[in-house]
């Protein structure tokens, strides 16, 4: 049985039509499908709209990767192999797995049950000697105090970076995620914000560190640096000066982007409605169920809608997806839970880690459903119908 048909509210809906599709066409039908003038065209703009160098590759995790291997002195960056990062106990896998590659030490952190977003009390104790970088975690479209986290940065000479995957257009004091660290990633999967099918982009103000990237991205090949190839001697052409890989997105990628990009405000405007809705629903059921705390002067662009159950509950976490899942509403945990507790992480001695209470509770108290960008009230209202109807069964 396909999604659609088993759930008539799923976690994720298509937000792309016609225009995104004769858009790979085009592309296709010009033989012009490698990265090329569409996915240049969609870096300018995004990085026009979000402030700083964008460069595009296949995937968030992609994004991440690279960034990881820009820090390093053997591409260009500050840092060595053995240098300690702090990561939010709570995030995608591959977000933490990319130190890991890279050769840095890794520290879990833990985080806040409230916000979902690191634990500022915990982050500073576990701040040592060998921490060189944090990077933070948007999770679900949410921020921290990130004034606070600057400071902490600062005061201590780290190097801050940002996972905005889950929240493009989120702000913290009118400012946007992504323009407060070193560099940001974004993804463009089939579910977040805005679609590109696969796809990602890494966003910096530092013009070295976006070089650095867009070398990494290609094999360490120098070809992307110029304006033009056609003036350069064809051993310039064919110069590697870096290691590096081939994370290059394609133009279909790119092209997707360009519509996506101008239809990203209004769809986020209803994302955003879609959970004020959700918000209002778990209102009458304060110490049962709770969802994410926005923080004053958090803009908070939603990307899913997290749902914790409180241990006094007289139900657990199975009962509510048992329930959802049944009834036609799509569930997920909130992320991978608290990755210090995924069986991967027994083969990685690079990683350390404490106690993480609040990335316990959330692992196995939380879950979220979708917010969708659209208008659509009479779905929305038929999750209400089930919701009530389950706990009407408990209390």
């Amino acid at each position: 049985m396909n999604s659609e048909s088993k759930y008539f509210y799923p976690l994720a809906k298509p937000t792309y039509g016609v225009d995104e599709v004769l858009e790979a066409i085009d592309s296709m039908v010009a033989f012009k499908t490698t990265m090329w003038d569409k996915v240049r065209s969609f870096e300018l703009k995004f990085g026009d709209e979000f402030g700083g160098e964008a460069i595009m590759v296949n995937s968030g995790s992609s994004a991440d990767l690279l960034i990881a291997f820009a820090l390093l002195k053997v591409s260009g960056g500050e840092l060595s192999p053995g240098d300690e990062i702090l990561v939010p106990a709570v995030t995608w896998p591959t977000h933490l797995w990319s130190f890991v590659m890279a050769g840095f030490k890794v520290r879990l952190v833990d985080v806040s049950r409230d916000t979902l977003n690191f634990d500022l009390d915990y982050l500073i104790q576990a701040i040592g000697p060998k921490t060189r970088a944090i990077s933070v975690v948007h999770l679900l479209g949410n921020m921290g105090n990130m004034d606070e986290l600057r400071k902490i940065c600062e005061e201590r000479n780290l190097i801050l970076l940002e996972d905005c995957c889950e929240a493009l257009g989120s702000r913290f004091s009118g400012r946007r995620a992504g323009e407060f660290g070193l560099a940001s990633s974004f993804s463009f999967f089939f579910s977040h914000h805005m679609v590109t099918m696969e796809g990602g982009m890494i966003l910096t103000k530092n013009v070295e560190f976006a070089r650095t990237c867009r070398l990494l991205r290609a094999h360490g090949w120098t070809r992307d640096q110029f304006a033009t190839v056609s003036s350069q001697r064809f051993e310039e052409r064919y110069k590697f000066v870096t290691w590096g890989f081939n994370v290059r997105p394609t133009e279909l990628q790119g092209g997707f982007g360009l519509w996506q990009l101008k239809k990203l405000h209004e769809m986020n405007k209803k994302r955003n409605l879609n959970a004020d809705f959700l918000v209002e629903l778990l209102k009458p059921y304060s110490g049962l169920i709770s969802t994410m705390k926005i923080e004053n002067g958090i803009e908070c662009n939603w990307f899913g809608f997290p749902m914790l159950i409180d241990r006094s509950a007289p139900f657990q976490r199975k009962d509510l997806v048992e329930f959802l899942e049944k009834n036609g509403v799509e569930t997920r945990p909130i992320v991978a839970g608290n990755l210090a507790r995924q069986p991967a992480m027994q083969n990685f001695e690079e990683v350390r880690f404490g106690e993480l209470t609040g990335a316990d509770f959330v692992h196995t108290n939380g879950m979220y459903i979708g917010i969708h960008p659209e208008e659509n009230f009479m779905n929305l209202n038929r999750v209400k119908d089930v919701f009530q109807e389950f706990v009407s069964k408990w209390i």
